[in-house]
């Protein structure tokens, strides 16, 4: 379970081994991926004297996504460390303005507020951050023609025979060519 209540962690800390539920972290119905069943969240929970929570562990998933070259779905793991700082919230303290000392290694600082702290949220923003900005089914995706729009994976076409160059550029090719060549008069 991805809600941990606070007071319930005990001073020596909380192992934490957890499914991971499309529920639970918040996914359902997203529309950029959909995350397959099988991943887990393990880690450690440890709460200091002053209510701060200390959370760290790792995040292994399987996600389902459309490849952003031929549009064919495919899968991807998702293997990610996880280390973050939770502060109480207190009314009136400007959250600027608290210090806190943090050990060497840079963590994400965030606030809760009541005595459960749900981790499902932050889980999601760490499949977030690891997806892939050119999502790319392989290294080697040929993607669709983009003049017929077959997938190049799996057929071949004519028309790269018939295209020179750039196909995007072919308006910009025949203006080229219309101009008068440099040192001819």
């Amino acid at each position: 379970m991805l809600t941990l209540e606070i007071a319930k962690i005990p001073p020596e800390g909380l192992e934490l081994d957890s499914p991971l539920d499309p529920r639970e972290v918040h996914v359902v119905g997203e529309a950029q991926f959909e995350l397959l069943s099988g991943g887990r969240f393990k880690g450690r929970a440890e709460r200091s004297d002053d209510n701060s929570l200390h959370v760290r562990g790792r995040v292994d998933a399987i996600v389902h996504l459309d490849c952003g070259r031929c549009l064919e779905p495919f899968d991807l793991p998702i293997s990610q460390e996880l280390e973050l700082f939770y502060l109480p919230h207190r009314p009136g303290v400007e959250e600027a303005e608290d210090e806190v000392e943090l050990p060497d290694r840079e963590m994400v600082v965030t606030y809760y507020q009541g005595e459960r702290l749900d981790l499902g949220e932050a889980l999601r923003e760490q499949l977030f951050l690891a997806l892939p900005l050119a999502r790319a089914c392989r290294l080697d995706c040929k993607g669709l023609c983009p003049v017929c729009g077959v997938n190049r994976n799996t057929a071949a076409c004519a028309c790269e025979s018939r295209a020179k160059g750039d196909v995007r550029l072919v308006g910009l090719a025949a203006l080229l060519d219309k101009r008068p060549a440099k040192g001819r008069h």
